[in-house]
């Protein structure tokens, strides 16, 4: 990026763009944090400032043709491959319920303070690199490691009630904790986050689990009750009691699945909502609580909560996927060799490429339960064993397909067809060396005839 800068630099020196022109945001908090950055915001301080620089460079062949908002005045371009957002200074109105705010010209001060937190409101002069931290409170609280509002929260978060998520993304991205007139600023504008679009949400949600401590940033979202415009089903599974397999209540165990998975977005939703379906479920007897399917409903509820939140449809698919088989291997017993070659085989192809995801995720589960249940052995010793039976496959699937069915057995299409499939394919995963016509011949072939069966 530090390229490009020069590049719009020596393009700038001498005209009216000189020293009106400024990095501001992320890519100034990361160069005085020692971070490289690959975003690049610029602000100019001229009316219609963003439209006009984008418009220079273009003329000077430096970027592409520029895509302009002109009611924001605001302006994106193609350098090298990065995109680059100019934008004139501007002060901002917002109306209630209406996140498109009325725009006009401002200055740089005015610019600055309409921001939203202190360590994203340095600017840089893009032609002297000098930078200016105009609130006085910028360096300051990078180097203390504070989040706070340039301005007065309750202003800051009205204005715009995403930043109270992106206060809790900076804060676990960054390892910097948010200061207590901007946590208060937070829960007193909280409900107004259900003005801003499900998409922009779940956004900020899938930054802060994959973050390098998405439980942190879980528990904020419940301590400042925005978790209620996200997922409220979390609610529902907080103190929520479980049985002897485990010593934490369901919402404390799901945190710590989240804790022990690696930053995938689809691996840690579907670690948060695993147990989700449980509040559902639970049934208390002489033997204790139990939650008797919780698995399905778990994956269904989180269908519900997916869909919701915008998430693509293959996303949702692989997250219930997850989800609906967490539970698949928990009667198995941590002893790898306990294990038949054929379910092995089974598990591989029932599962595809869902499978890896759904082993971490089982593991990370197991390691979260009681001591005495914990099985941290189990998934280790199946990979390898996984690994030993996918090497020795030469086919993927069966040989047998519906028409060598029906051919063989001189059968119409229909439901019988998918019955004698399902048998070729055991008989197969039991005898994965055998080839078509030998499986066939295994296939035990019922058809009812008048109420009298034949063989």
């Amino acid at each position: 990026m530090n390229k490009i800068r020069k590049k719009i630099a020596e393009a700038i020196k001498g005209t009216r763009f000189e020293n009106k022109t400024f990095i501001v945001g992320g890519y100034v908090r990361d160069k005085v944090m020692g971070i490289q950055s690959e975003d690049m915001d610029i602000v100019v301080e001229l009316k219609n400032g963003g439209k006009d620089l984008a418009n220079f460079l273009f003329d000077k062949g430096i970027s592409s043709r520029p895509v302009i908002f002109p009611n924001f005045g605001t302006a994106f371009v193609m350098i090298k491959n990065h995109k680059i957002e100019f934008v004139m200074t501007r002060k901002e109105s917002y109306r209630e319920k209406d996140r498109k705010p009325d725009v006009e010209q401002g200055t740089i001060e005015e610019d600055i303070f309409r921001r939203d937190f202190t360590i994203n409101s340095l600017i840089m002069n893009i032609v002297t690199e000098e930078i200016q931290d105009v609130t006085g409170k910028g360096f300051p609280d990078i180097k203390n490691k504070i989040i706070r509002s340039t301005s007065v929260p309750e202003i800051i978060f009205s204005e715009d009630p995403l930043r109270m998520l992106r206060a809790v993304r900076f804060a676990v991205q960054l390892g910097f904790f948010i200061e207590e007139n901007t946590r208060k600023g937070i829960l007193n504008k909280t409900n107004k986050l259900k003005y801003i679009s499900w998409e922009r949400r779940r956004d900020e949600l899938i930054k802060i689990m994959v973050s390098n401590d998405p439980v942190a940033g879980i528990r904020l979202l419940i301590k400042f009750d925005l978790m209620k415009n996200l997922i409220p089903e979390i609610y529902d599974i907080k103190d929520l009691e479980q049985n002897r397999y485990h010593d934490l209540d369901v919402l404390e165990h799901s945190l710590e699945v989240v804790s022990k998975t690696s930053p995938d977005p689809v691996l840690r939703i579907a670690a948060l909502l695993h147990d989700i379906g449980k509040a559902g479920t639970i049934t208390k007897d002489e033997k204790g609580i139990h939650f008797y399917g919780h698995e399905n409903t778990g994956a269904d509820i989180t269908k519900k909560i997916l869909k919701n939140l915008k998430f693509p449809r293959d996303t949702i698919t692989k997250i219930y996927v997850l989800i609906k088989h967490h539970m698949r291997l928990k009667n198995a017993g941590e002893n790898a060799e306990k294990f038949s070659d054929k379910a092995i085989r089974k598990m591989i192809f029932d599962l595809g490429d869902n499978l890896d995801k759904i082993l971490d995720l089982i593991h990370a589960d197991n390691l979260c339960h009681a001591l005495d249940y914990c099985m941290p052995k189990q998934i280790p010793e199946l990979k390898k064993r996984i690994s030993e039976i996918k090497n020795r496959l030469t086919d993927r699937k069966s040989p047998v397909k519906g028409k060598d069915v029906i051919e063989y057995f001189k059968i119409k299409s229909g439901k019988k067809v998918g019955i004698l499939l399902k048998q070729a394919e055991e008989i197969w995963l039991e005898h994965p060396e055998w080839d078509k016509t030998k499986i066939l011949k295994a296939i035990n072939f019922k058809e009812e005839t008048n109420g009298r069966q034949r063989k």
